[in-house]
């Protein structure tokens, strides 16, 4: 198959490797060439780096980070961001996925995509396969005038399978356009001598099934066996016949075919059913529903315009009296409603024609209680398609009672589900367990349950429609509340399997039991519900929720459950699991007030009162961590030697461990690096090279922390090649658990910019803005995010780009918590007001930083806060050099004394950048204290300062040679 995948101004044709843009082929490598269609074949679907990697590097063992550079190369190439386009987006912890619609077109039809269902004769001539490709649109016959939309490539294989195979089946849900495609494909055909088309909804009984389609063959025969006769007629031409609407009279369709294929050879049949004839010599073509943009964030009303679903649900919504053009804040809500009915055509057509009455919020409200499902449509149409009701009805009357049962007990999962997951859901006295999976086997085989890929396993999921209609019928059972109940302790069950066990699951497995977490709580904590199951589920929700980024919803949970925790369970084990969640949430969801230090404080009585040392060090990490945030670094220390002194006193080498890491950042923020230095040389003595097992949430971000914190230190001391390394490192390290990535990058750019190494840390920054931006900036994360950006833009020297982003986030990073980060922004925001000469508030900024920095008990940033006004006022126009020594002796003092080699290095340079101001040559004394500084550096001799400084020691040497 020479396939060409078309998206927005691309085309991108794989076999000849060229990507072109408006008739001009972009060259952009062969490793992003790979990449990019990797990404475009498996369009909606997330593909991790190490399957990047394999289809980039095949064969071949790299660094992650290429796949960073590459990813970040390719992106600028195709314009993401730009003008709102977004092609790529990454996905925290899982890799990447591709955002814009893709059209496939194909120049030939591939028998490698035809799949063998079951043969069962020995006549070679007589393969049996099933076809398998991409979705449908619908006609009349005669057809309507309009295009179809999304069905260019359906109609194309169609039209060649039909010539090459005899009888091929067109399977798929009811509404999905199924009679459209073919009658359409009626319309278009050429090749055969006359085309008949049978309607077999009006049939009642496989009895009846031969006599109509004899009938429509030959409708004046009045013989005895009218079939036989039709064969005969069918014997003198090449016939294309047409048998719509099998799946109610299945046998007996598949008799009458059977029959006719083996007596006409020059016959050719297209049949369509929500299920497979099952017969010799079909071939099944499954028509998927519409393209649906994916829920990935953001989408504008031209992405959105470009899904065919969307495309047909505005068409419709014109025609019903809806006269506005879909605007960019409401694609988001139209994406939303066409996943909502699966993408099938039928039904967005009913709901669509509403939107004029109900617009498109009140549309979307509607179809959770199913009064949109009863709006009436073509008063022309049949009756099973006048209605999304009627059209699921037909479906459902034609299912076994089990398979009834079954399906309206599975509307209570959201999102996927096992065969498993199912059985134990459901099975009982009435049914048994290979019932039940009977059962789902005969929903999938209609079309009303689809199988999906879930971790190693087959998962199924409802389609989200026929779960809307199911738990209609689940809603007026007897038994609804148990299989409800039975629901909230299978998820209760898997989440305590997942705390005990020693394995990490996959984020995206975890992410997808969200849905149904959610399910079972909201049950729980209902009329019917139970609410010490809704306990036990929020005193494990953390982990459920920790990769979704909702820790705010995480935290409300929590709260609920302790407003009606049962009498018999205060002060017990699980009373203080919810609080120390709930303390976890509410600091990582920007909870930073009182509430939270109350949260913290109840728990850590409790704790003490039950004895329980383990969750009594856990939250006395998170009020650490908590004091950390607000900058306020010396309380942070005393509460880390605190914890230390605990674990000393119990005696648990993993504490002690963890101990050395906060006791190791805390010096680090306070400015002291040796001492840093030492403490995470005690935790990893401590560790005994192992990292501790089963850390909470608060250790395992100091340990991120501390990780990124000591490429910092190491920094610092003068080893900054070794320091990039160990930040890319902790940034990877990092890259499973959301919260701890953010920290590991806001912490880690900085080494990077401090390093001069620009386009690396734009990288990075770019990911921390979009890992961000999917919070919401609930937490702050995101203005912290880009405040980096601004740090960036100022050494890029777009000043006012970045006074702009500095002055708009500093206010917000201080509401939110962020006091730690502010100082090397105001810094920043500084540098870039006096670069554009805004000397007054330069000062002013610098100033406010040097004073959070005394308020905080001190900080690592110290000396270059004091460099940086140094600069300020040797650029002012009345410039005080005796003012400027000043600050630039006080801040060789405190770097030489804090042993921060780095902020020393950069002050030598800004005192010979004084000295040139001024008109001065350097001293031989400061030239050799210079290069005293440079030896004390272990490596990174490339990087920005050392290199700058070597230009200088060579400037001096050459001007002392030659006079």
């Amino acid at each position: 198959m020479n396939a060409v995948f078309k998206f927005g101004p691309f085309s991108l044709h794989p076999v000849s490797r060229t990507l072109v843009r408006d008739g001009r082929e972009l060259v952009i490598g062969s490793r992003a060439f790979d990449m990019l269609v990797a990404l475009v074949q498996k369009q909606g679907e997330v593909l991790s780096r190490r399957e990047l990697m394999a289809s980039a590097w095949s064969g071949l063992s790299v660094e992650d980070s290429n796949v960073r550079v590459q990813m970040a190369h390719l992106r600028r190439e195709l314009g993401c961001g730009v003008n709102g386009d977004r092609y790529i987006a990454s996905v925290a912890g899982r890799g990447y996925c591709f955002v814009m619609p893709v059209e496939t077109r194909e120049t030939e039809f591939s028998h490698t995509e035809l799949y063998p269902i079951e043969q069962t004769s020995n006549d070679p001539d007589h393969g049996v396969v099933s076809l398998v490709e991409d979705t449908a649109e619908s006609h009349s016959f005669p057809i309507r005038s309009e295009r179809l939309l999304g069905r260019a490539a359906n109609l194309e294989d169609l039209s060649i399978a039909v010539e090459e195979r005899r009888l091929v089946t067109l399977v798929g849900p009811g509404g999905v356009g199924k009679t459209t495609l073919a009658k359409a494909l009626a319309k278009d055909l050429r090749s055969f001598d006359r085309v008949t088309f049978v309607d077999l909804s009006v049939v009642t009984d496989d009895a009846q099934v031969a006599g109509a389609i004899a009938s429509a063959i030959s409708p004046h025969s009045r013989t005895s066996a009218p079939l036989k006769d039709a064969v005969t007629r069918l014997a003198k031409d090449r016939v294309l016949l047409i048998i719509d609407n099998c799946e109610h009279v299945i046998n007996g369709a598949a008799d009458a075919l059977t029959y006719i294929l083996a007596h006409s050879p020059a016959t050719h049949v297209l049949a369509t059913s929500i299920e497979a004839l099952r017969v010799f010599g079909e071939a099944v073509y499954l028509l998927r529903p519409l393209g649906t943009p994916p829920n990935t964030g953001r989408i504008t009303a031209s992405h959105a315009l470009a899904w065919p679903s969307v495309e047909l649900f505005m068409q419709r919504a014109s025609d019903g009296g809806h006269v506005s053009k879909l605007a960019d804040d409401e694609a988001a809500v139209v994406a939303a409603i066409c996943r909502r009915l699966d993408g099938n055509p039928l039904a967005i057509e009913l709901v669509a024609s509403r939107v004029g009455i109900y617009g498109l919020d009140g549309v979307l409200e509607l179809l959770d209680n199913q009064l949109a499902f009863r709006w009436q449509g073509d008063r022309g149409a049949a009756p099973r398609h006048q209605t999304v009701q009627s059209l699921l009805d037909w479906s459902y009357v034609l299912l076994s009672e089990h398979a009834r049962v079954v399906l309206s007990k599975l509307s209570v999962f959201v999102g996927d589900f096992t065969i498993d997951a199912a059985v134990e859901l459901i099975a009982g006295p009435d049914i048994t367990n290979a019932g039940v999976s009977m059962a789902v086997s005969e929903l999938v085989d209609k079309s009303l349950v689809a199988s999906t890929g879930l971790g190693q396993s087959t998962g199924f999921k409802l389609r989200e429609i026929v779960r809307t209609y199911a738990a209609g019928r689940l809603a007026n059972e007897a038994g609804r509340n148990e299989t409800q109940r039975r629901h909230a302790l299978l998820y209760l069950k898997a989440m305590q399997a997942r705390e005990t066990s020693s394995e990490n699951e996959a984020p995206s497995r975890r992410d997808s039991h969200v849905g149904n977490v959610r399910a079972a709580l909201e049950w729980a904590f209902s009329g019917d519900g139970d609410p010490e199951i809704g306990a036990e589920i929020c005193a494990l929700l953390l982990d459920a929720f920790q990769n979704s980024f909702q820790l705010e919803e995480c935290g409300r949970w929590c709260r609920r459950a302790l407003d009606v925790l049962p009498t018999k369970l205060e002060n017990s084990e699980l009373h203080l699991k919810l609080i120390e969640s709930l303390a976890v949430a509410t600091l990582f969801a920007g909870g930073r007030d009182q509430d939270t230090v109350n949260s913290f404080d109840a728990g850590l009585q409790l704790s003490r009162r039950l004895n329980d040392h383990r969750r009594e060090a856990h939250l006395l990490a998170g009020l650490g961590m908590y004091h950390l945030m607000q900058g306020d670094f010396r309380l942070s220390f005393d509460i880390a030697e605190a914890y230390k002194l605990n674990a000393d006193v119990q005696g648990r080498p993993s504490d002690t461990a963890i101990a050395g890491w906060m006791l190791g950042t805390m010096y680090h923020m306070l400015g002291e690096q040796l001492e840093a230095s030492a403490a995470y040389e005690y935790s990893v003595k401590r560790a005994k090279g192992s990292q501790p097992t089963k850390l909470g949430h608060f250790e395992r971000t100091y340990l991120a922390v501390a990780k990124i914190a000591q490429a910092r230190v190491t920094w610092l001391r003068g080893s900054p090649e070794t320091a990039l390394q160990m930040a890319e490192g902790a940034i990877e390290e990092a890259r499973s658990h959301p919260s701890s990535l953010c920290f590991s990058l806001l912490m880690g750019v900085p080494v990077f910019l401090y390093s001069g190494e620009l386009d690396r840390a734009e990288i990075l920054t770019d990911e921390l803005v979009e890992v961000t931006a999917r919070t919401g900036n609930l937490f702050g994360y995101h203005d912290a995010a880009m405040a980096v950006r601004g740090q960036l833009l100022v050494l890029r020297g777009e000043t006012e780009k970045s006074i702009e982003l500095l002055r708009g986030k500093l206010a917000s990073m201080t509401s939110s918590g962020f006091q730690s980060m502010v100082f090397g922004n105001l810094r920043a925001l500084a540098e870039g007001l006096s670069m554009s000469g805004e000397h007054a508030e330069a000062t002013s900024a610098i100033d406010t930083a040097l004073g959070l920095s005394e308020r905080a008990g001190g900080s690592y940033i110290l000396p270059e806060l004091l460099r940086t006004k140094a600069m300020i006022l040797l650029s002012s126009p009345q410039a005080s050099f005796n003012n400027v020594d000043r600050l630039l002796n006080e801040g060789m003092a405190i770097a030489r004394r804090t042993s921060a080699l780095g902020w020393e290095l950069r002050l030598h340079l800004a005192r010979i950048k004084a000295d040139r101001t001024r008109g001065v040559e350097t001293s031989d004394e400061g030239l050799g204290k210079l290069a005293e500084v440079v030896r004390g550096f272990q490596d990174g001799f490339e990087t920005a300062d050392l290199r700058a400084a070597h230009s200088v020691l060579h400037d001096h040497s050459a001007v002392a040679l030659a006079s």
